[in-house]
């Protein structure tokens, strides 16, 4: 008797991006991924008990690239050092280019999706920003020319929340380089 092959959650996540970054994530079937790993259909559902769990750790997977397209860090994280406007504009450069890549690939598809599997990847992708916003905090926390009145006025995790929730604006209407935004830090914020 043969012995069943074994595969491990990475090599089934693994196998469903590519899958997805091939043919989109109508493309995402237990079956078609267990064929692609030469495994059961079982086995699949050891680690993923849905098709919305293998859905969501793939979007997520996406937001983890995005966000590590430079092998050496993460375009979403703060560097040491770093001022709050190198930073948004650091963020900025790495979410234009995601979100190009996430519409020109997924995003007509999830209108497929139905609503469980589209509210975990929501979720997913709200964690992944959460870590943006962080970033944010600490950036204006380090910022040792942002002037510590205003930041005070308005509070570090609030004035994070409107950078990044005013970033993601700007970029959907098109201004890739965050200047109104970056300008009013600018002003606001330097002495």
């Amino acid at each position: 008797m043969a012995s069943k092959a074994s595969i491990s959650k990475t090599d089934i996540l693994t196998a469903a991006y590519q899958r997805a970054q091939d043919g989109g994530l109508a493309s995402l079937s237990i079956r078609a991924i267990a064929a692609d790993c030469g495994v059961a259909v079982g086995s699949i559902y050891n680690y993923f008990p849905d098709k919305a769990s293998l859905v969501t750790e793939v979007i997520r997977l996406f937001w983890e690239h995005a966000a590590r397209r430079d092998e050496n860090s993460s375009c979403f994280s703060y560097r040491p050092g770093q001022n709050l406007i190198g930073f948004c504009r650091q963020v900025a450069t790495g979410m234009g280019t995601a979100l190009a890549e996430f519409r020109s690939d997924w995003l007509s598809e999830l209108a497929s999706l139905d609503a469980r599997t589209l509210q975990r990847g929501r979720i997913a992708e709200k964690e992944c920003f959460a870590h943006i916003e962080r970033g944010f905090c600490v950036a204006i926390a380090n910022d040792p020319s942002i002037d510590s009145k205003a930041v005070d006025a308005i509070g570090r995790e609030e004035l994070a929340h409107f950078i990044w929730s005013n970033m993601r604006q700007a970029l959907s209407d098109g201004d890739t380089e965050c200047r109104v935004l970056l300008a009013i830090l600018r002003r606001a914020l330097y002495r």
